[in-house]
């Protein structure tokens, strides 16, 4: 019973500790559906604007939360908790990013290839970007879809770079468990 209750105490603080940079990720994504709605795209940069926020994603996403989860890595007691930290991490990434391509190929659908021609939905879109996502983050890269604009490459470069961020802040971690017996 108090390990039940150590657990849902630890997932309060780590959705706390963390929701600034979900709320981050998830207000830039409902900004995405906003200018994809409101903006001529032909007039204004839409494709900078996707690479700004990105970047501002990526900074965020290394230094607020990352900051805020080695604090609670010092507070882990399982091995399990430290899956959900960065599980919780690792998805965010996945999700920022995925929604960073589906908007830059909604506005350009020639900033990839590989996407079929039939997906025009931007929920469909969004499926196969988050599968790129999942692809490029762990670094296995199919070649299947490929970014071929300055903006989507750039962006494909953030997302690699906060890959590897991740795995070695992971790996440098791990010996900071404190098991309590």
């Amino acid at each position: 019973m108090v390990s039940v209750l150590k657990e849902k105490a630890f997932i309060r603080l780590l959705f706390s500790k963390t929701s600034f940079t979900v709320f981050t990720v998830l207000g830039i994504g409902l900004l995405y559906i906003v200018f994809m709605s409101v903006i001529d795209h032909k007039w204004f940069p839409f494709p900078y604007i996707i690479l700004g926020l990105a970047f501002f994603k990526t900074i965020v996403i290394s230094t607020m939360t990352l900051k805020q989860l080695t604090k609670m890595v010092n507070i882990c007691h399982s091995f399990e908790d430290l899956l959900w930290i960065f599980g919780l991490l690792i998805m965010v990434s996945l999700l920022s990013f995925s929604t960073d391509y589906t908007c830059l190929y909604q506005f350009d659908n020639q900033s990839f290839e590989g996407i079929p021609a039939y997906s025009d939905t931007y929920v469909y879109n969004l499926f196969h970007f988050f599968y790129f996502s999942v692809i490029t983050f762990s670094t296995i890269g199919y070649g299947d879809i490929i970014p071929t604009s300055d903006v989507s490459r750039f962006i494909v470069l953030l997302e690699t770079f906060l890959s590897f961020f991740i795995i070695v802040f992971a790996l440098a971690n791990i010996k900071k468990i404190h098991i309590n017996k």
